[in-house]
């Protein structure tokens, strides 16, 4: 499997050595060798970049480069840099990546961005659902793996039948509490002391309508958390951790580069729509967004609510144990397919 960094450098802080570290920390040597880490220092002056030159750089990763382009496309990466253009130069660098991974011939390309971590046994996990993608599922018209995805994308929509149908709810648990308690009332004459009429309309009104609207801001993720391998095909955000299929990469590049500008994630999402491809994603999260300070003068706000919530319940005592069982068991078997 290839695996591809896009690093550009932030003001006051850079996340990508931990990226990086996590990345490969814990991996036994099995594992290590199913894997091609690339980097790409995305500035037009790579030498900003506080880990350009650093010697672990060449010891740890298997590629580092800058760009590898004419004058004239440097010039115009030039231009959009000193411009902020991040969309178009976005767009850009997602592909370039996606190339160079593509002409190394491995089966499944990932591009990651430069400030997130991983979780201790991401990679036995990954290829298992890969695995399970192309074996157990056998989907064929499919776009990608998603290792990371926030919770806030999937709270309820119009597509859950009790969020569309809120008002029914509620009528319904008011009915059903006051059918249940009136019954309980009639069947025992003991329990009329306690459930007057008073009592029962208080309970049925407004205590049953609390609790009901309780659940709703509870979260749908709280209430039925999803696990292991999921379609996702909708609310999954953003492109912190994409997995491709190698077949796919080929037209995804085309329509990206005719498309030149936008939202990467939005890009990738309206050319799965268009394709009626399927999209995956492993459940909890395995890599987690740590980047506050954006690479694109996006606002604290935002960065700040792209997190992996459920990756915070992760015990790391609990993972490395799961991934030496793994690693004794066998579970690299999956990588035959993907190295």
């Amino acid at each position: 499997m290839c695996l591809a960094f896009v690093t550009v450098k932030r003001d006051h802080v850079n996340y990508f050595d931990a990226s990086v570290g996590s990345l490969l920390s814990g991996l036994d040597d099995t594992e290590r060798r199913a894997l091609s880490v690339n980097v790409l220092f995305a500035n037009t002056n790579p030498e900003i970049h506080p880990s350009w030159g650093q010697l672990w750089m060449n010891r740890l990763v298997d590629s580092v480069s800058s760009y590898n382009v004419s004058e004239e496309e440097f010039q115009r990466l030039r231009s959009l840099e000193e411009s902020h253009n991040w969309y178009e130069k976005g767009v850009h660098d997602y592909t370039y990546v996606l190339d160079q991974c593509y002409v190394t011939g491995t089966p499944y390309i990932g591009i990651f961005e430069d400030d997130i971590i991983f979780a201790d046994g991401w990679l036995p996990k990954t290829l298992r659902a890969l695995h399970g993608i192309d074996h157990e599922l056998k989907a064929e018209n499919w776009l990608y793996l998603r290792l990371f995805y926030t919770e806030t994308s999937l709270s309820w929509t119009s597509d859950d039948f009790a969020y569309s149908h809120m008002g029914l709810v509620f009528l319904l648990t008011m009915i059903a509490a006051c059918g249940a308690l009136l019954l309980t009332r009639r069947t025992l004459p003991s329990t009329r002391r306690h459930l007057d009429i008073a009592t029962i309309t208080v309970i049925c009104t407004i205590t049953v309508p609390a609790f009901t609207g309780l659940v709703f801001m509870i979260g749908k993720c709280n209430i039925t958390p999803i696990r292991g391998l999921v379609e996702m095909n909708k609310y999954g955000c953003c492109t912190q951790a994409l997995i491709f299929p190698r077949d796919q990469v080929p037209n995804l590049v085309s329509f990206l580069r005719e498309r030149n500008e936008g939202q990467t994630d939005s890009l990738i999402v309206e050319y799965a729509d268009g394709q009626t491809l399927r999209r995956f994603a492993l459940a909890p999260s395995q890599v987690q967004h740590v980047g506050i300070r954006s690479s694109r003068d996006n606002l604290e706000i935002n960065t700040r609510s792209t997190w992996a919530f459920w990756f915070e319940e992760n015990d790391p005592l609990a993972l490395r144990r799961e991934h030496e069982y793994s690693v004794e068991r066998g579970d690299m078997n999956f990588s035959e397919n993907a190295d």
